[in-house]
């Protein structure tokens, strides 16, 4: 698999051309490297009558998650199901570990987020939720990194510290390791112990998972970073390799936290009224209330996966240029340090209280 990733990093033009016209029967006339994505290499394709897309997909040894199986299987399964708010998947290919998408003409909206495109984000999250009802029994994993009680939520924070064990004390590592003692640690100790309570006051235990009645079919890493607008205005989603079942509180936390995306207070005050209204499970806000500040730590760690090897490895995979690593360590560094200040001001507060 080593020597795969390897070969893939060197992909040339002619190579994406070759694959692309074996796999879908017709001539490609060029081929050019788009998106900004951190896990996967996407290239434009144009034949005589057709653009379409082609996804590269990251492997590593140390990361089993199946992102291309994963993303043509709902794809297809949301497009079988009528909605039009995502891709249409065309074909897969595993021995290049790609797949096709038709290519969708649009643009980012994240720089100019309106309340017309929260209201999309809601109906898309509404119907994934209708769909759920009747999906009980089809083939989807957990969502990646599905969380069901709080004590889920705190066992994968504290695998994400242990990847934070370096033997390197100098420079940005040394910055890096007097922040989670000094900062995150304490914060992180404060904040469980005040979600456990107030899970107690309201009548969930910490390791009660939530009923499979009430789990949504998520992307898991929704928000308009993962979102064309088109030039008619309306909104397609993309990005579902991390697709499965998830707590709705999840759902909402990490798209409220996502650091890509630039929602003011209304907008996500917004957003989370209108969730509010799609849930129907009686505890929803009280779980979401006690989970939103960890799931914000845990932002904090996604943050600084640059100083892991093999999230380097995944972002250099994907990257179109590239960057001066230790300048993008300490960037990253300064953006946690920011969001754990946040926080530790905020985290008994929530937006509707």
């Amino acid at each position: 698999m080593g020597t795969f990733l390897e070969h893939k990093n060197q992909l040339s033009e002619k190579e994406v051309i070759k694959i692309a016209s074996d796999c879908l029967g017709q001539e490609i006339a060029s081929v050019a490297k788009i998106g900004k994505g951190g896990n996967s290499k996407v290239y434009h394709l144009k034949s005589s009558y057709r653009e379409f897309v082609v996804k590269f997909y990251f492997q590593h040894p140390s990361d089993t998650r199946d992102r291309l199986g994963v993303e043509f299987q709902s794809l297809s399964f949301l497009w079988g199901e009528g909605l039009r708010m995502v891709p249409r998947p065309i074909v897969l290919n595993r021995e290049h570990q790609c797949a096709f998408y038709d290519f969708i003409k649009g643009t980012s909206p994240v720089t100019d987020i309106s309340s017309k495109d929260i209201d999309g984000a809601v109906q898309f999250l509404g119907v994934l939720k209708n769909l759920a009802l009747g999906a009980k029994d089809l083939n989807f994993p957990a969502a990646s990194e599905a969380f069901f009680c709080g004590m889920d939520i705190m066992s994968n924070i504290r695998g994400r510290l242990k990847r934070f064990s370096f033997n390197d004390n100098t420079g940005e590592y040394l910055a890096l390791r007097e922040f989670l003692r000094d900062e995150f640690m304490p914060l992180l100790e404060t904040v469980e112990t005040w979600s456990k309570l107030y899970l107690v006051n309201h009548g969930i235990l910490w390791e009660e998972k939530i009923s499979g009645r009430y789990r949504t079919l998520s992307p898991s890493d929704f928000g308009f970073h993962n979102a064309l607008r088109t030039p008619d205005e309306s909104i397609v989603f993309l990005d579902f390799e991390y697709f499965g079942w998830d707590d709705p509180a999840k759902l909402v936390s990490d798209f409220l936290w996502h650091p890509a995306m630039s929602l003011t207070h209304e907008l996500k005050e917004k957003f989370l009224k209108q969730m509010m209204g799609i849930f129907d499970d009686p505890q929803f806000k009280n779980r979401l209330k006690a989970f939103y500040p960890l799931f914000g730590l845990k932002w904090c760690l996604i943050l600084l996966n640059e100083f892991v090897a093999v999230d380097m490895q995944r972002r250099g995979f994907a990257r179109l240029e590239p960057q001066d690593i230790t300048a993008v360590r300490l960037s990253q560094l300064a953006r946690a340090r920011t969001l754990i200040q946040q926080i530790s001001n905020n985290y008994k507060v929530f937006y509707d209280d």
